[in-house]
């Protein structure tokens, strides 16, 4: 015991900030320089610190996902120059519901491990949204989409003094009925074709695995209810569309 702290508490100093950082210096000391982990009994504050640790390694591992998750699904429409199967509609509103969900968790100062797939996940969707407008030969609206989301994100998220608290708390309870808008027109079109068509499925499960490793982040770190029920609502809908991907396989 007395040797792993002495190599613990070696740690330099800005990998140890850096952990500090991430899961506060009470806990850092409780894991990290003290490995009060590897005592029995194990103590209520060691396993709150624990939940807390694997919450914030799933919560980056989340966020590092996100930031490619959809690379897939815009290759797949890049190779096809085709946007079969895929709802121009569903991802207009997906866009929005993250963008406000975005700007919510910015604006209150939510730890960027609890939201940030929101940012990442926002910025392929409008690649998404420009390629569906490219690919049904809507060029010069495509090209507007840019311009017009980039003056939206500044306002909702960088500018002062932005969207009152009121207004912010009013956009995140919107994102549960946009998610709900969003999926259920993905959903329609691939039950009425019987096929996901240019849909991937690397995207299709990596969004369920994604959803439901939120579901433990947001329980743990976020004290809101708001977006506790916009996490589960989508995990679900996810769950339906990755359900109609193995339904709809072959065809």
């Amino acid at each position: 015991m007395e040797l792993i702290k002495t190599i613990t508490r070696a740690i330099p100093e800005p990998i140890a900030d850096i952990g500090r950082e991430l899961i506060g210096k009470k806990c850092y000391g409780v894991l990290i320089s003290d490995v009060r982990f590897l005592e029995w009994p194990v103590s209520d504050e060691v396993v709150l610190c624990m939940k807390l640790a694997i919450s914030k390694a799933i919560g980056l591992g989340i966020v590092v996902a996100s930031s490619i998750i959809k690379v897939p699904q815009l290759m797949k429409l890049v190779n096809a120059r085709s946007g079969a199967g895929l709802s121009f509609t569903g991802n207009a509103l997906e866009c929005g519901s993250y963008l406000a969900s975005f700007a919510y968790a910015a604006r209150n100062g939510f730890a960027f491990s609890t939201y940030g797939e929101q940012a990442f996940l926002f910025i392929q969707d409008v690649g998404v949204m420009f390629l569906l407008l490219m690919y049904s030969n809507n060029t010069l609206t495509s090209f507007a989409v840019i311009p017009i989301v980039a003056a939206i994100t500044w306002y909702a998220v960088i500018s002062v003094p932005g969207p009152s608290a009121g207004v912010l708390a009013l956009l995140q309870a919107a994102t549960i009925p946009l998610g709900l808008a969003a999926k259920v027109p993905q959903i329609m079109s691939a039950y009425k074709t019987k096929s996901t068509g240019q849909l991937s499925a690397i995207a299709v499960f990596a969004y369920l695995g994604g959803s439901l490793a939120r579901v433990f982040t947001t329980v743990q770190e976020v004290d809101d209810s708001i977006v506790l029920i916009g996490v589960l609502l989508g995990t679900v809908l996810n769950g339906i569309i990755a359900l109609q991907m193995i339904i709809y396989w072959r065809k």
